[in-house]
């Protein structure tokens, strides 16, 4: 009966510790990286500012989940240009483009179904010595959910190998254009 007693109350102390540690955590996240891209700052844009470009160079394509079904509305490209998918494993949301200054920004608005999570994403485009430098950066809020602003670091490590996938894929592109 001690022993019981006494796994009950590590349990309940490593909780109260890991919710006090979850509060502390910022309820904002910003993910950033970048590469340069061996083509000029136009091809880029153009991957960029047209959501129909995506499931060809981007981490988030059928490859990674065959039931990933996209639609599209909207301009093909450029402000309010939008694509919306659904998916048995990445569940369902809507893309936006709500920027976009030819071969230098495209700013987008990311929403999973349900508003439970919101991207505001930001690729900004500067020629460089080789290419083009791509700084893609992701910011949101993960709320008051203790759970999810633990999860940070993980979602962090995530985003940051879906960009260098994303990257990868850009290369693959524009080999084969």
């Amino acid at each position: 009966m001690k022993v019981l007693q006494t796994i009950v109350i590590v349990v309940f102390v490593v909780i109260v510790v890991l919710l006090g540690v979850a509060l502390l955590m910022p309820a904002e996240f910003s993910v950033e990286d970048s590469a340069v891209i061996p083509a000029p700052p136009d091809s880029l844009y153009a991957r960029f500012a047209s959501p129909r470009t995506w499931a060809r160079w981007s981490s988030w394509t059928d490859r990674r989940d065959p039931t990933l079904v996209y639609g599209y509305a909207g301009p093909d490209s450029g402000v309010g240009a939008v694509m919306t998918w659904t998916s048995a494993k990445m569940g369902s949301g809507r893309f936006e483009i709500a920027e976009a200054r030819p071969v230098s920004l495209v700013r987008y608005e990311l929403r999973m179904a349900g508003g439970a999570v919101a991207i505001h994403g930001r690729v900004a485009l500067a020629p460089e010595a080789g290419g083009t430098r791509v700084t893609w950066r992701d910011t949101g809020s993960l709320g008051q959910n203790p759970i999810a602003r633990l999860l940070y670091p993980l979602l962090s490590r995530q985003m940051h190998g879906a960009y260098e996938e994303s990257f990868a894929g850009l290369r693959r592109d524009l080999a084969g254009s």
